[in-house]
């Protein structure tokens, strides 16, 4: 049986350089194989770069829903799905040198 996602989206007040653009806090009231009620903060930048967005909460989706089905090894598994454009990225660092290039209209 699958596992079901219940997800709030809220973006943080300030945008951080070098902050994890996207986090989670997530809870499984109903025990492990059940429903996963979970919030995911987004850093301000990514309401302007719709495409990397899109790709970071597929990632962060596709982590809880190995975490909520008791698989461990969670971000590994959401590597493999994860998107190209985000995945080439590689983390945090490379996240913001891709904004700064944007930034400057390369």
């Amino acid at each position: 049986m699958a596992v079901k996602l219940h997800i709030r989206k809220k973006y943080y007040k300030h945008s951080r350089k070098g902050r994890m653009p996207v986090s989670f806090q997530a809870k499984q009231p109903g025990g492990t194989g059940t429903d996963v009620h979970a919030t995911l903060y987004m850093d301000p930048v990514l309401k302007k770069h719709k495409d990397l967005r899109k790709g970071l909460i597929r990632h962060e989706k596709e982590e809880l829903r190995a975490w909520g089905s008791g698989k461990s090894g969670g971000h590994t598994i959401a590597l493999r799905k994860e998107p190209k454009l985000t995945r080439d990225l590689g983390g945090t660092s490379g996240f913001w040198k891709e904004i700064e290039k944007r930034k400057r209209g390369n």
